[in-house]
């Protein structure tokens, strides 16, 4: 919460380089879309089981429904927003495990994750382009996402351990660049979020009483399509 109150005071000055006589306009819109969850290098240390390095993107969308506020002077702007979002998740392992003949025993095993989150960003803007209905953006800025853990969902398929669980943080943090393409009142968002912390400390194997490593930093990319009031 910290980078995103400093990040708010630093771009507040940069509103005023504009000419005195322009007017401070103030707006309110909604979007929705769909996010793709990449990953910054993931390392798992499951006893036993290889993570697939080769298959590191998830293979499933989320998706994210927004009310945002922005303030505009000449083409600086900017913009918060309170952002509900459900993210999938989903991590292949080869089990490691051998039979009499010392050969790998295939076996496919996967990890899948489905959090819900509240999502607040602080976005510094530039209209690049201003002519008439069209307009054309870059935007950039501190985005803070709250884990809903008590609503998240987590599937260990095909492991040896029972009971397993990823220990997720309660927030993570995430730099988030994008561009924007207006048509009148309408206007499509294309960003993507760079994970800043690791979002899990770590797998715990309730029944056995094993802890294992975690360590991955999540990135999003995200579509949306909204309206500006």
């Amino acid at each position: 919460m910290r980078c995103l109150i400093i990040a708010l005071i630093a771009a507040l000055p940069l509103l005023s380089v504009a000419q005195t006589k322009s007017k401070v306009r103030f707006n309110a819109g909604v979007k929705a879309g769909f996010q793709a969850v990449t990953y910054n290098d993931p390392e798992f240390d499951i006893e036993g089981y290889r993570f697939d390095t080769n298959n590191i993107q998830s293979n499933k969308i989320g998706y994210a429904f927004s009310a945002f506020a922005r303030i505009t002077k000449n083409k600086f702007y900017l913009q918060t927003e309170g952002t509900f979002g459900i993210t999938n998740h989903s991590f292949d392992f080869q089990d490691e495990q051998e039979n009499t003949d010392g050969n790998f025993i295939p076996n496919n095993t996967v990890y899948d994750l489905r959090t819900y989150c509240i999502q607040v960003p602080i976005l510094f803007g530039y209209n690049i382009v201003q002519r008439g209905r069209y307009g054309w953006s870059l935007f950039t800025g501190p985005r803070t996402k709250f884990i809903l853990k008590s609503l998240s969902q987590q599937r260990f398929k095909h492991f040896r351990y029972e009971h397993l669980e990823e220990v997720l943080n309660d927030k993570n943090y995430y730099w988030e660049v994008g561009m924007g393409i207006k048509i009148s009142r309408v206007f499509l968002d294309i960003t993507y979020d760079v994970g800043l912390n690791k979002s899990a400390s770590h797998i715990v194997s309730h029944k056995d009483g094993k802890i294992f490593a975690s360590s991955r930093r999540d990135n999003i990319l995200s579509f949306s399509v909204g309206f500006i009031f």
